[in-house]
């Protein structure tokens, strides 16, 4: 059965693609992600994309950007991850059918784009040091099953970076849960939406993965022994460690991207 599907092009870092063309150019596959993206953002609020529309395949899109599969698919799974497609197993990518969740995702984000990065890494701190230690008195012997068994599965999948993520995001949505507190959760829920693009970034740095699992190790263990006190310090450290890891990379990209400029002048 041959399948067809709507041409549709790409603005990437000022560079025009078309998917279903003949003429394409590479683009460097570290921004890849993020690019792609932002552009099928772009896409759904201009409406060119419609809910429910199949994506083109992993493979194809990966031939038209001359990138890896890999690399394709991380973008796809970050954008899972946001609510805004659906990844069906030997089916492909759709875009989500429900109008009020890319609505709900896209307002929340204009909304969170008033802000700086490390604005919104500091709101989650001062929100989840609170909820770790609420969540050490209230979370019910279920909570804290719930909350090993997600550690787990971050240790079984943390060879792979866009499956470590998820399991990273249940982590803190479940420790949210366990706190009790129904007004945390709705605070915490738009803030992580929104860092989920910018939590695949740290984990571009060697080792960062296993870091995050040690400070989640630390946080479930001091619940389990209802130290409440533990439980905030862990998670502040943990925190600390996430803006102090991605602002390395970024600045470490900044540098690199300032000396390619000047080589072309």
């Amino acid at each position: 059965m041959t399948q067809t599907f709507k041409s549709f092009s790409f603005q990437l870092g000022g560079i025009g693609l078309n998917i279903m063309g003949n003429s394409f150019d590479k683009i460097n596959k570290k921004t890849f992600a993020q690019m792609i993206i932002e552009q099928i953002k772009r896409r759904i609020l201009a409406g060119e994309l419609e809910p429910g529309e199949k994506l083109p395949s992993e493979r194809v899109l990966a031939e038209k950007f001359s990138v890896s599969r890999a690399t394709v698919r991380e973008a796809l799974r970050a954008l899972q991850y946001m609510d805004i497609l659906v990844i069906r197993q030997n089916d492909g990518t759709y875009l989500v059918n429900d109008l009020n969740l890319l609505y709900d995702h896209f307002k929340t984000s204009y909304l969170m784009k008033q802000f700086t990065f490390l604005e919104l890494l500091e709101a989650r701190k001062y929100l989840e040091v609170v909820i770790a230690m609420l969540a050490a008195e209230r979370a019910s012997p279920e909570q804290l099953q719930n909350l090993r068994e997600i550690h787990e599965k971050e240790i079984r999948t943390q060879v792979s970076r866009e499956d470590f993520l998820e399991a990273d995001v249940s982590f803190h949505m479940a420790l949210a849960e366990a706190c009790e507190n129904s007004f945390f959760v709705k605070m915490i829920e738009p803030v992580r939406q929104l860092l989920r693009e910018s939590n695949l970034d740290q984990y571009r740095k060697p080792a960062q993965i296993q870091v995050t699992i040690d400070y989640h190790r630390q946080i479930l263990e001091a619940l389990e022994n209802r130290n409440a006190e533990k439980a905030s310090s862990a998670m502040r450290s943990h925190l600390d460690n996430i803006v102090k890891t991605t602002s390395e990379i970024y600045r470490k990209e900044h540098i690199s991207n300032g000396k390619k400029g000047n080589s072309q002048v």
